[in-house]
């Protein structure tokens, strides 16, 4: 593997997360037109098509070819559970809301990363990602009034989150990006695909789309697409640990996408809570060591 590079880890982590808010509030937008099962089978059965027409010419046979199957297929099958279970949390939750309850995952990846992916976990990292998940809770503020079936989907979510993030990490140091992106995509489709016979109590059947309806629909799998391929990369030139603090600063994102597509402006609270978990961000890059943060310049 080769030497890691922090900045251009930080960098693609942030691009990856402005791909992910733009699929999530689509997938908001359309939940309640198209349905959860059918919203998550396009988005995944879109970004094969995207990746078939583009790579499949040039790449043929290696587009798929991978020589972890199980490690690929559990990625897949999370991620395909993930979206259902994401999706249906948005459609019952505001944007920065859900978000927020998902941010548990990266405190969890934190515990999880030494134990399973051998890696060091530093007292910066272990701070940032304890003011993150402290501002976490300033925005969500427990006892507030969300809906118990959404929170239900945002947990689920939560455990996805975990499962994928350390897959994607295992995955990212054994596999080229592109068989990983393409097979995990595949098994979202049919994962996807089985939940169909539930449409109808899942949000049921679409009825006749706008063309603004349709073509966000369409655009669902290329964003998937580039947020995956980005999101790898990612985790290429870095540990999981590291970049966990980090995917707190996608609350950003979040907020502002809550903002400009639904009309939720962010209150007093939750801009506080935004600035703890920017800060409990800059504590886990900042206080790293410098030889640490030079190999990341090269």
């Amino acid at each position: 593997m080769s030497p890691p590079r922090p900045w251009r880890a930080c960098g693609l982590l942030l691009c990856a997360q402005l791909f992910f808010t733009l699929l999530d509030a689509g997938g908001k937008a359309l939940a309640d037109e198209v349905g959860i099962p059918l919203l998550s089978l396009v988005r995944h059965f879109g970004q094969v098509v995207v990746m078939v027409v583009l790579l499949g010419p040039r790449m043929g046979r290696d587009l798929w070819r991978t020589g972890h199957w199980p490690l690929q297929i559990a990625r897949g099958i999370v991620l395909g559970t993930f979206t259902l279970c994401f999706f249906s949390a948005l459609r019952h939750l505001p944007q920065a809301e859900a978000t927020a309850i998902n941010f548990i995952a990266p405190f969890i990846v934190m515990l999880l990363a030494g134990p399973l992916l051998g890696e060091k976990v530093r007292i910066a990292a272990w701070a940032g990602a304890g003011i993150g998940f402290a501002g976490m809770l300033l925005i969500v503020r427990p006892g507030h009034d969300l809906d118990p079936l959404g929170l239900t989907f945002a947990l689920m979510t939560v455990a996805c989150n975990v499962a994928f993030q350390l897959l994607t990490r295992r995955l990212a140091a054994l596999e080229r990006s592109i068989p990983t992106i393409f097979v995990s995509a595949l098994v979202g489709v049919i994962i996807s695909a089985g939940m169909l016979p539930w449409q109808d109590s899942w949000g049921g059947w679409p009825g006749a789309l706008t063309p603004w309806e349709l073509g966000l629909l369409c655009s669902l799998g290329a964003i998937g697409a580039i947020s995956q391929w980005l999101f790898i990369r990612a985790y290429y030139w870095s540990s999981a640990s590291f970049l966990a603090p980090l995917v707190y600063l996608q609350m950003a994102w979040a907020v502002v996408s809550g903002w400009g597509f639904f009309g939720q402006f962010p209150d007093g609270m939750t801009l506080a809570g935004m600035g703890i978990i920017l800060a409990g961000g800059a504590v886990a890059v900042w206080a790293r060591p410098r030889r640490t943060m030079k190999e990341g310049d090269a």
